[in-house]
């Protein structure tokens, strides 16, 4: 019987896949050191432009059928915090893909905690005479078994275009 290097390999990443959930392959407070290699089993190649503001490690892969820029933050060696970052064309691009993004980590850990685009959210900030705009009420926060999930979509702003962001951040990053 023949062994390919492509099942080898696939055997080497299915045990980090079935171990780590709190981002891709890796866990908070895991060593920093394996990330490159991890995103490499996953066909992600290193991002070569400016470093998205507070990463240290960017990788360039797909996602939701479109590009994405894969982020990691780590402190002394250890991750704290992972991002899929997107660029979108326009704001009803943008508006497509953070509701792909808030529909599907709805499935995963449920209705968001805060969710800006409530009419709690939205009246509060009637009473208080804000003018919201569509990107104003396209964030959402959801608690994980280790951290928090945030989905938002950012609008153009200096030297970048709209953009899309969900981030997992471990719980020791939020609180202390």
């Amino acid at each position: 019987m023949k062994i390919t290097k492509a099942v080898v390999s696939l055997a080497l990443v299915a045990p980090l896949c079935a171990f780590a959930a709190d981002f891709r392959t890796l866990d908070f407070d895991a060593s920093c050191d394996g990330i490159a290699a991890a995103e490499a089993t996953q066909g992600s190649t290193p991002f070569d432009g400016k470093l998205p503001s507070g990463y240290q490690l960017a990788f360039r892969n797909r996602d939701l059928d479109r590009d994405v820029v894969i982020g990691y933050s780590c402190k002394d060696g250890k991750f704290f915090r992972g991002a899929y970052i997107f660029d979108a064309k326009d704001g009803d691009d943008a508006t497509q893909v953070y509701t792909a993004l808030k529909r599907r980590v709805t499935k995963e850990l449920g209705a968001p905690y805060y969710d800006f685009a409530s009419a709690e959210y939205r009246n509060k900030m009637k009473e208080l005479g804000a003018t919201l705009s569509r990107a104003d009420t396209q964030v959402a926060f959801w608690h994980t078994s280790t951290g928090e999930a945030h989905a938002s979509v950012a609008e153009p702003s200096k030297d970048r275009g709209w953009r899309v962001s969900l981030s997992y951040t471990a719980k020791s990053a939020i609180e202390g």
